[in-house]
């Protein structure tokens, strides 16, 4: 006699075990996904310590093959109404997890996207963002708080980059 598949009898287990597995997997490709960005990041934090040190060691000869010029720099967090839509993917244009102490939005006509830009009084960071209300000579730093956002406000700084 042939038995009939029904709920709640002994293939019960079935379902949960399959969301289980699915849940597993997803959390897997999910730490995968975060491991790399973290790697990322890293990697970054690293070069921008070297270029540090060249700089600190080199200013001159160092600032003297960049461009110089004057910038409006305001501030952004990653807020929906900072971001808008891209908020919910916590992403910049460039693939990476922004980070207060190197993410700035860039023109990318102005400034190409992987460049790293000093900013007097503020140092090296990594152009790796853009935004709608980023155009021309305005760079937007990457803070953590709507609160960091409004005090930093907008202020006019020296700028060194590089031109592709």
């Amino acid at each position: 006699m042939l038995r009939r598949w029904m709920p709640g009898r002994s293939n019960c287990y079935i379902l949960p075990l399959l969301v289980a597995a699915l849940a597993y997997l997803a959390g897997t490709y999910y730490i995968g996904l975060t491991d790399d960005l973290k790697a990322q990041n890293n990697q970054l934090i690293r070069q921008i310590a070297i270029l540090e040190d060249k700089f600190l060691s080199e200013k001159e000869k160092f600032m003297s093959e960049l461009q110089k010029d004057e910038f409006e720099i305001t501030a952004y967090e990653p807020s929906c109404k900072s971001c808008g839509k891209w908020a919910k993917f916590g992403i910049t244009k460039s693939g990476t997890s922004p980070n207060r102490l190197r993410t700035v939005a860039v023109d990318p006509s102005v400034i190409p996207i992987g460049s790293l830009v000093y900013i007097e009084g503020i140092g090296w960071r990594v152009a790796e963002d853009t935004g709608s209300r980023v155009k021309g000579k305005i760079i937007d730093v990457f803070v953590e708080s709507v609160e960091e956002a409004r005090e930093f406000g907008r202020q006019k700084k020296t700028v060194y980059y590089n031109k592709a």
